[in-house]
């Protein structure tokens, strides 16, 4: 599985049921790199996604995470940790900030099992720098 999640500074993914935060300079770096695969991702994040109006495949699956070797999965409202074996690529994007949550990621990428091959920041809207790394499994 490929999968794109957001992350605050401690692995926050959301707080009563919400999203931390959003930017659109996330989404349009995720537009830009979608190479012709298709966007998978439940209703909730579609709605954040819908307005944009993109040039890209958004499939809308209440089941995520789905096995799909092809396309790329955005999650950010479920742990991922029972399905790690499966995954094969995330691009995370850590928004460089503390924020209350209560629903963490929990994968961890410093248990020898994952690699980090690309790290890039760049500005968004809401924030001064978002941190994006693609992580591989090893």
């Amino acid at each position: 599985m490929n999968l794109i999640v957001c992350l605050e500074d401690k692995n926050g993914m959301m707080f009563n049921k919400r999203r931390l935060s959003q930017d659109v300079a996330i989404r349009e770096d995720i537009y830009k790199n979608m190479d012709g695969k298709s966007l998978i991702m439940n209703a909730y994040s579609f709605k954040m996604f819908e307005k944009d109006n993109p040039e890209v495949d958004i499939v809308v699956r209440e089941d995520l995470p789905v096995c799909d070797k092809e396309n790329f999965q955005f999650i950010e409202d479920k742990q991922l940790g029972k399905f790690e074996s499966e995954i094969d690529k995330m691009i995370v994007y850590y928004w460089n900030r503390r924020y209350p949550s209560d629903l963490k990621f929990d994968i961890d990428f410093e248990d020898g099992n994952w690699e980090v091959v690309s790290e890039e920041e760049f500005e968004g809207n809401s924030h001064e720098k978002i941190t994006k790394k693609i992580i591989l499994k090893k």
